[in-house]
């Protein structure tokens, strides 16, 4: 079993992480739940906001009805039926002033990713110290510095272009970087949205990137790989 900790531990020190990394599994409607984690009392407004409060140090077990964003558990797969929702232009709907119409609302939110309907249940979302086996995904909310870190580490054996879909900055927490590497085993990169942002409470500077679990004991190995010219991007900067 990896050794979350360790792990964990590298990442912070290595990027000056304000946020720890954080891992989410969906589990099925069949799927055991984990063992002694009860389900968080607390409603929260989103599937962003557990990203950043889990980030923070917080281990969440939540139902639907517990994240607040529809938008949220409809890419994660809690909705039945959302069609007549998602068709609406929910943002120009109510005025929001993010696009010039509901049809072109509709068209970003439509055209995003989405996992299988109805299939499930519930989300731990949670530091990866708190997780006993790999997580489905491993999210970092870092500065624009630290993300390219991350893609280097990423990218350290095979080099060349780094494809990062973006769901227009509508989903950009449930979408881009748990839903795409989920589904597609590719890591992503977000620079969330109005309702990310707003209910999360990142800072301006921040943004989210997700990889697939099974791919952050190599993203941890090349981040120490890189030591040399992380330090020497730190030795660079002015001092504060």
């Amino acid at each position: 079993m990896a050794d979350f900790k360790t792990i964990s531990d590298d990442l912070t020190k290595s990027l000056d992480l304000k946020y720890l990394p954080v891992g989410a599994t969906l589990y099925k409607h069949q799927d055991p739940l984990p063992a002694n984690i009860p389900f968080t009392e607390d409603n929260l407004k989103s599937y962003c906001q557990a990203l950043a409060l889990a980030g923070k140090g917080r281990t969440l077990l939540l139902k639907k009805e517990q994240m607040g964003c529809k938008l949220g558990t409809s890419v994660l797969g809690f909705e039945e039926e959302a069609e007549d929702y998602l068709d609406s232009g929910a943002f120009e709907k109510y005025e929001v002033g993010l696009f010039v119409s509901e049809e072109a609302s509709a068209e970003t939110i439509l055209k995003s990713t989405y996992l299988p309907k109805g299939q499930t249940k519930a989300a731990l979302i949670a530091p990866i110290t708190s997780f006993q086996e790999m997580p489905q995904v491993v999210i970092f909310s870092a500065n624009s510095e630290q993300v390219m870190w991350l893609l280097y580490a990423v990218n350290f054996e095979k080099g060349g272009p780094i494809n990062l879909l973006q769901s227009g900055g509508a989903l950009g927490g449930c979408a881009d970087i748990t839903a795409w590497p989920m589904l597609n085993g590719q890591p992503n990169v977000t620079f969330l949205g109005l309702g990310c942002r707003l209910k999360s409470a990142l800072d301006a500077c921040h943004l989210m990137m997700g990889i697939p679990g099974d791919m952050l004991a190599m993203v941890h190995a090349h981040i120490l790989d890189m030591s040399k010219p992380i330090a020497m991007l730190k030795n660079a900067q002015p001092k504060t």
